[in-house]
């Protein structure tokens, strides 16, 4: 089929190509490049602006400063695979500054940033198909690049060294992904891999122990899912401000009461008082116990663009 710039394009029903968890290694197969702490998104870029999140949301309206990156792009229509971040004062993506950037009256004071990473349509033309190195250049050849539009580099062969750099940096870590990849919407493959410096997990919402004194809440009750089962992974009680807190609050007492989806409910969830599992928060802890439990838990964020069906369990005792 002969690509042509011109036409609309269809509204797909794309979910994001995922990776697998690894560790950093060196290969002259493979690029690697920063993994960004945002929120996944596919910018469908015609007539308008489009951000669709990885389960499927129109978040275009939570971004008003992105509403206009289709003027940007060339080689439309163009659909781009990328991150939503925002920079925090040291000039990092800051997980927690985008969560709070929602409930900002002042978007501009924290703008978003796309950051884009691959391209899946251009010209209007499915390009999934095609090795990734491929890929890049079209994109390359799609976005130019502009304050809140922006090209994710790469380098090539060494891994290694370049997680090392990205863990002095104060980043989350870093991606593998195999030259010749196709991109494979919606499937979680080999031919991507990430690398964190810190253990950090999405777990499910099932309950919460309200706080004492000042504080509204005390802790949040946390569980994965395993063989469509909930399995209890302990509680998290720290990273959030008060601002965060009220936030979580309110999210909270909007779910309706639920009966505890455990068989046994642990000791030390005895206060606890729980909701419908329809919240998932990202935490970040120093390693799992052998009871199955965070260790050092740290909360880090809410992600709406997550279904708690995505919360699977990891091999760990139950």
């Amino acid at each position: 089929m002969t690509p042509t710039t011109t036409g609309t394009l269809p509204w797909l029903r794309l979910r994001p190509m995922l990776a697998v968890p690894g560790s950093p290694f060196d290969s002259p197969e493979f690029i690697y490049e920063v993994k960004w702490d945002g929120y996944r998104c596919l910018a469908y870029l015609d007539r308008e602006t489009r951000l669709q999140s990885r389960n499927l949301l129109d978040i275009s309206a939570r971004f008003p400063e992105l509403a206009d990156l289709h003027r940007t792009v060339t080689a439309t229509p163009v659909v781009l695979d990328g991150e939503i971040i925002v920079l925090g004062e040291d000039g990092r993506p800051s997980f927690s500054r985008l969560q709070a950037r929602g409930r900002l009256s002042e978007p501009r004071r924290t703008p978003a940033i796309y950051v884009a990473f691959d391209a899946l349509f251009y010209q209007g033309q499915n390009i999934c198909r095609e090795p990734l190195l491929r890929r890049k250049e079209r994109l390359e050849q799609a976005v130019p690049e502009r304050e809140n539009l922006i090209i994710s580099r790469y380098v090539e062969e060494h891994g290694r060294d370049f997680f090392r750099a990205c863990v002095q940096a104060g980043l989350e870590g870093t991606m593998a992904k195999e030259k010749g990849s196709l991109y494979l919407p919606g499937k979680r493959s080999p031919h991507w891999r990430k690398f964190r410096h810190t253990r950090q997990g999405d777990f499910v919402v099932v309950g919460y122990e309200p706080g004492r004194g000042k504080r509204l809440l005390g802790s949040l009750i946390l569980a994965e899912s395993r063989d469509g089962n909930l399995v209890y992974r302990g509680k998290v009680g720290t990273g959030f401000d008060r601002g965060e807190e009220e936030y979580l609050w309110q999210q909270l007492l909007n779910l309706a009461p639920s009966p505890p989806p455990f068989s046994a409910i642990p000791q030390e969830a005895s206060r606890a008082i729980w909701v419908q599992a329809r919240l998932v928060c990202t935490v970040r802890y120093l390693e799992m116990t052998p009871e199955g439990c965070l260790r050092h838990p740290v909360y880090a964020g809410l992600r709406p663009d997550k279904e708690p069906e995505e919360c699977q369990s990891r091999s760990s005792p139950t």
